[in-house]
């Protein structure tokens, strides 16, 4: 079934949002990886270069080697990313069509990380091209023992902020956030209660981890804003149980519930930032 795309996305007023040269080129590169056993690559090229050629409005021609259909394919590629959305449907119907003649192609998956890589605001959910919250940017994936319950987590409130607003994600990042901070304290042997808040858990983090000891410039200023997540975390936690999807509650109107989401996302940077460079020291 073609990718379903809303009204405003297919007829935006204004301008388009168009993609990078960068962007393009990945997709390019997702396209030339589809196989078959059953069809030449000339073919598999070719169907590419068709959807992209509609999504510009140009004219459709056969290229007479495959060469040329791949210099094609970047030329109506190039011409169809003035339009994002456009852009994004006809890769995938492509795949789709592809997929019929048994071709093996990349998921929607694959698409979502190309434009998580390239912080592009459109996400491809349950076969329908939806925009994202540009203004949200979630932090990097958690690899570790809990992988499975944060990374879902995490995948879960981009999800939600895809498919509806900020004010449905909040409960899942601040999961998210709480059980990347309790994984912390394990691995780094660091005692904390197995029923610790979140305010909690970041407080006995900060005291005992040397990752999040400020040592370097104006060390006392950065313990003062790291003074004020701690009293962010708390409100967070509060807006948690009594304005999100956790309970039923009445939730947040957008410009809150962003501000709320985007505080757990820095709070989460922060701390794999530390991480990291504790680690690479």
């Amino acid at each position: 079934m073609p990718i379903e795309m809303p009204v405003e996305l297919r007829f935006p007023m204004g301008g388009t949002t168009p993609l990078t040269g960068g962007v393009v080129q990945d997709f390019i590169s997702l396209a030339r990886k589809a196989s078959s056993s059953t069809i030449g690559r000339q073919q598999i090229i070719e169907k590419f270069k068709e959807f992209f050629a509609i999504a510009s409005g140009d004219q459709y021609a056969k290229s007479s080697n495959l060469s040329w259909a791949e210099s094609d394919l970047e030329y109506h590629a190039d011409r169809a990313a003035s339009d994002a959305p456009g852009f994004i449907a006809a890769f995938c119907d492509a795949c789709e069509a592809l997929e019929n003649w048994e071709v093996a192609v990349p998921g929607h998956q694959y698409v979502n990380n190309i434009l998580e890589k390239h912080s592009v605001p459109y996400r491809v959910i349950e076969n329908q091209l939806v925009a994202t919250d540009e203004h949200i940017s979630p932090p990097d994936p958690v690899i570790g023992t809990a992988e499975s319950t944060v990374s879902r987590a995490l995948a879960d409130a981009k999800a939600l902020v895809g498919h509806s607003d900020a004010s449905s994600a909040i409960d899942r990042a601040h999961t998210a956030l709480h059980g990347y901070l309790l994984e912390l304290c394990d691995n780094a042997s660091i005692p904390v209660e197995n029923d610790a808040s979140l305010s909690r858990v970041f407080k006995v983090l900060r005291q005992s981890h040397s990752a999040l000891t400020p040592d370097g410039p104006r060390a006392s200023d950065v313990t003062k804003i790291l003074q004020s997540f701690a009293a962010s975390i708390d409100a967070l936690s509060t807006i948690r149980n009594r304005a999100s999807l956790a309970h039923a509650n009445e939730l947040l109107d957008e410009p809150e519930a962003t501000v709320a989401l985007n505080a757990v996302y820095t709070i989460f940077r922060y701390v794999q930032d530390c991480i990291k460079r504790f680690d690479n020291a």
